[in-house]
């Protein structure tokens, strides 16, 4: 869930560029998907107050600072930065390794 996800990486926050915080809330995020939906540029967007990251350079922000909202193509650049969703399935166990052995003796 995503109150895990934070949970556990919530000490990397204060040290964290505003991509990196970006990237923590879409994985936390995610975490809250039903198994077959994916985060895209359809149902997401980003809401961000202060300066401005590395993927919004050359782009105007009123105020140096200003709340502003990210949609569309512009939230594309931050869900292509997501690590693959981790499915939950486990490959199978090898023929023969979980069988049970009789001892002798």
């Amino acid at each position: 869930s995503a109150k895990t996800y934070l949970e556990k990486n919530y000490e990397k926050f204060e040290d964290a560029t505003l991509e990196e915080l970006i990237n923590h809330g879409l994985h936390a995020l995610r975490e809250t998907l039903q198994q077959d939906k994916e985060l895209t540029n359809l149902n997401t967007s980003i809401g961000i107050v202060g300066t401005r990251g590395e993927s919004e350079k050359g782009t105007a922000i009123k105020g140096g600072g200003a709340f502003r909202i990210l949609q569309d193509e512009k939230v594309d650049v931050y869900l292509s930065k997501l690590e693959p969703k981790e499915t939950g399935t486990t490959a199978p166990a090898p023929p023969g390794g979980d069988e049970d052995v009789a001892m002798e003796g």
